[in-house]
């Protein structure tokens, strides 16, 4: 799951489909509070982390594209990060 999930996310930042509308952050690495939007292949999704949670308007954040695609532009850890040996994900 996790390589389509990869896949759609990287998808959506070629054909520049995630605006990021809001994005705070404290120490300039990585914002706290997140609102963007995504256009998908059947809606425009809206994306938002607040108080440490990650939501989706599609409601399946457990495998969404569309929250990992935003994870990915504001440096969080997300299913679209590439492995690489060792297990760890790379930057």
């Amino acid at each position: 799951m996790a390589v389509d999930v990869r896949s759609k996310a990287c998808n959506y930042l070629r054909s520049g489909a995630v605006t990021l509308l809001d994005a705070r952050s404290q120490d300039g690495v990585r914002p706290w509070l997140v609102h963007a939007r995504v256009v998908g292949h059947s809606s425009t999704y809206v994306v938002t982390l607040a108080e440490g949670a990650w939501n989706c308007t599609c409601h399946r954040p457990a495998e969404c594209a569309h929250v990992a695609a935003v994870q990915l532009v504001t440096g969080h850890p997300s299913l679209a990060r590439r492995e690489i040996k060792g297990g760890r994900r790379a930057a």
